[in-house]
């Protein structure tokens, strides 16, 4: 028989072990249990008196030395009655490993098998075939990775699969786990290294330890390949690899020397609603394209001003046709394609060519600005375009406006304020209450515009300086030169009209010319035929540059695609030197006749931007260095020439060289040598190019005032060919009297200059002047800008 005090000791190690066990319950569900703090904390100090009564061998404790809670006598059943509950069958844990080793052992087996025909195969060459098992290893996994952007993530899963089976095997073999239970520990050790502290026994925690230290590694993995996954996607938005979500914007394709002019002139023609969307697709590197625009807007010589406009580039091939859907090629009001820098004029022009083309294959509801070099190639792209596009020869524009401008010093100002979007510009609106008038009565009709064409609907074209008599007939527009489209409006008519004859003058009678080219331009072969049209019987033109004789022929029939020239009216010279190189320059020598020529000799000399430098690799600001250097050069030969005269007394001419300039950053550098003579041929046609993006109805204005073939074209006129000037000190006229006196010679007055005003200052009123029924006293060396056949 037990005796009572050993019962009852026995009794209070089973209460014990029944508190133990409800103190562990209680702390599983501590937010539930925190109302019984208060008891646990007495249950735990009856707990520690037990324990040292044992520890001591007191003999047995007192029945009253701690009695269990009735909740823990309820629900624990005495420790005689425990029994081990049977372990859970691990299904779960045999589905995952069974899955996860039938995809291992498949990969493991194929691979296995690849790697042994392979190496039967170099055993049987020999030589350099033979490969090591790591070599292998290595190609494998740069095969995976090369072919799938989901191979690292599936070795990611695969070495934590690894790393936890190969852990929960090592625990099942101690015994105290089922397979489940196991995986799951050993899945919290590479989750979260911190639990492996509560593991107990050497064998758990060795385990433990080295499982925490895959899950380490699994994990270091893993922040790497999401940190590369990251960068490889901020990459690529930073490459312009993403899809433009843009409606009603302006698209551009391709990137030149004339792209950030543009960009200007599309930023300037979007103030007026407060900016505007413009999309650039190149295939340059997007960074370096955003990285030219900023230097542009930062610049302190004539930075480039955005205006509200946002700027998106976007690098791809223009011509590919799912690189144009990425840009919204359909959704654009307009598009203008550019021909590209460095290639032969017929390549690049190709190229334009697969470019309508690759447009023509998308919903595209825009028109299209096509940019060429050759002008005997518009034909085609304008066959295959048909009513899309809208082609501008660039070459052919520059070559006309440098002789243009070459002629008539100050033009090249008219004609940069009449391209650009700053000052006054071209604008189409009907008026039905001009309606049945004639084209002449409507001269001084509008106070802050100045007509000078009509858009016949009709019969789809437009006029420039149309008849006096013309009817306007309903639905035709009024071109006119104006601040905006909604800054002027129709006046009431009441603006009284002076009757003044016009001076008796007779024809002026074109003397011979002595004209000098320094430099080479691929169409120089255009532009003398142009020249030869304007020019009297008798004219010379020294063509200066670098080119040698023997080549000169050649370069003018352009590879056979140019005709002979036929001159009747102009004789060419030519001259071998460097035009940068002052001993040339006073010593400029025809190459047959051994003529000798001095510079101040000339009635206009022209500084081209040579184009031999340019295939040579002179980029657009060592070319305007190369000008800007034989500019100043020649001025001052020219100078000097000059004072050597006065001192003679032999009399003078006063030629200003006219110097074409790529890099509207350059004329801050000739403002501060005082050169007025220069012509911006990129920034001019840059304009023109954004004039036709926003009107496609332009591009036959500007072709008829810039080309070739133009019946009308802007003129610098003296004052004193349509009034008599000692009259109108008495008798003041206003500018709208002297657009009356233009009308009677067939003519559109423009714009006038000042005599006492220098190019740069007169922008008021060079173009659509204001005060125009203000009379004002006029002088003799006044000019007249007008638009005159």
């Amino acid at each position: 028989m037990e005796s009572k005090e050993a019962s009852g000791c026995r009794d209070n190690r089973g209460s014990m072990l029944m508190l133990l066990d409800h103190h562990l319950k209680l702390l599983q569900r501590a937010p539930q249990a925190a109302q019984k703090l208060h008891s646990i904390q007495e249950e735990h100090t009856a707990l520690l008196k037990l324990h040292a009564c044992m520890q001591a061998d007191q003999g047995p404790c007192p029945q009253d030395t701690f009695s269990p809670p009735p909740e823990v006598l309820q629900t624990q059943p005495p420790p005689s009655d425990i029994e081990e509950k049977p372990q859970d069958f691990p299904v779960i844990g045999l589905l995952i490993v069974g899955t996860g080793g039938f995809l291992l052992s498949n990969l493991m087996w194929k691979e296995y098998s690849l790697y042994s025909s392979k190496s039967e195969y170099a055993t049987e060459c020999g030589g350099d075939m033979k490969f090591t098992f790591s070599e292998f290893v290595q190609y494998r996994l740069d095969h995976y990775f090369s072919q799938s952007k989901l191979a690292k993530p599936i070795l990611l899963l695969g070495v934590t699969f690894i790393v936890i089976l190969t852990s929960s095997a090592f625990m099942c073999l101690s015994g105290d786990h089922d397979l489940s239970l196991a995986m799951w520990k050993s899945w919290t050790y590479v989750a979260d290294p911190g639990t492996h502290a509560d593991a107990e026994g050497l064998w758990h925690r060795w385990i433990a330890f080295w499982t925490t230290i895959g899950g380490m590694l699994v994990f270091a993995m893993m922040i790497g390949i999401i940190s590369e996954s990251i960068g490889e996607k901020v990459d690529e938005l930073k490459k312009g690899k993403s899809r433009v979500i843009e409606s009603n914007h302006t698209l551009m394709l391709g990137w030149n020397d004339k792209s950030l002019a543009i960009i200007q002139q599309i930023a300037l023609a979007n103030e007026s609603e407060g900016g505007g969307a413009l999309v650039v697709l190149a295939d340059r590197d997007k960074e370096e394209l955003e990285d030219l625009l900023r230097a542009a807007v930062e610049s302190r010589e004539n930075g480039l001003r955005l205006l509200g406009t946002q700027v998106i580039f976007r690098s791809g091939n223009p011509l590919a046709e799912h690189e144009l859907t990425k840009v919204a090629v359909e959704t654009a009001r307009a598009v203008i394609a550019l021909s590209p820098d460095g290639l032969d004029p017929d390549e690049a022009d190709s190229r334009m060519v697969r470019q309508v083309l690759s447009l023509k294959g998308s919903s595209l509801k825009a028109h299209v600005v096509v940019e060429m070099q050759d002008v005997d190639n518009r034909d085609l792209v304008n066959m295959i375009g048909q009513d899309m596009v809208e082609v501008i020869v660039a070459h052919d524009v520059i070559g006309r406006l440098m002789i243009q401008c070459a002629r008539a010093p100050g033009l090249a100002h008219v004609l940069e304020n009449m391209m650009g979007f700053e000052g006054a510009e071209f604008y189409l609106k009907n008026w039905p209450e001009l309606e049945g008038k004639k084209f002449s009565d409507i001269t001084c009709r509008f106070d802050d515009a100045i007509p000078i064409g009509l858009k016949r609907i009709q019969h789809n074209e437009i006029l420039l300086n149309p008849a006096n008599d013309m009817l306007i007939e309903e639905g035709d527009e009024i071109m006119v030169l104006a601040e905006d489209d909604d800054s002027y409006e129709v006046n009431d008519g009441t603006f009284p009209i002076k009757h003044t004859t016009l001076p008796q003058i007779e024809k002026y009678a074109q003397p011979p010319e002595k004209m000098l080219f320094c430099g080479w331009r691929r169409d120089m072969s255009d532009m003398i035929k142009d020249l030869e049209s304007s020019v009297a019987v008798g004219s010379e033109l020294w063509l200066f540059n670098t080119v040698e004789m023997a080549h000169r022929n050649e370069m003018l029939l352009d590879k056979g695609n140019k005709e002979e020239l036929v001159l009747k009216n102009l004789t060419i010279k030519n001259a071998v030197g460097n035009p940068i190189v002052r001993k040339d320059l006073m010593n400029i020598v025809d190459k047959e006749k051994k003529e000798t020529i001095p510079l101040d000799e000339f009635d206009s000399v022209l500084v081209l931007a040579d184009s031999v430098a340019i295939e040579h690799g002179a980029d657009m600001e060592s070319s305007d260095s190369r000008s800007l250097a034989s500019l100043l050069i020649i001025k001052d030969i020219q100078k000097n020439l000059r004072e050597e005269k006065i001192k003679r007394g032999e009399k003078i001419k006063m030629t200003d060289p006219i110097s074409e300039i790529l890099d509207t950053r350059t004329r801050g550098l000739l403002r501060v040598v005082e050169c007025a003579g220069y012509v911006m041929s990129n920034q001019i046609v840059s304009a023109a190019i954004a004039q036709v993006a926003e009107c496609r109805d332009l591009n036959s204005v500007l072709g008829e005032l810039l080309s070739s073939a133009a019946t009308n074209e802007p003129q610098l006129i003296p004052i004193t060919y349509y009034l008599d000037v000692d009259s109108t000190t008495d008798n003041p006229c206003s500018f709208w009297d002297v657009c009356r006196q233009a009308r009677l010679r067939n003519e559109v007055a423009i714009g006038y200059k000042p005599e006492d005003v220098q190019w740069a200052q007169c922008a008021r009123t060079l173009l659509n002047p204001p005060d125009k029924a203000e009379p004002r006293v006029w002088k003799k060396d006044d000019q007249l800008v007008v638009i005159a056949e």
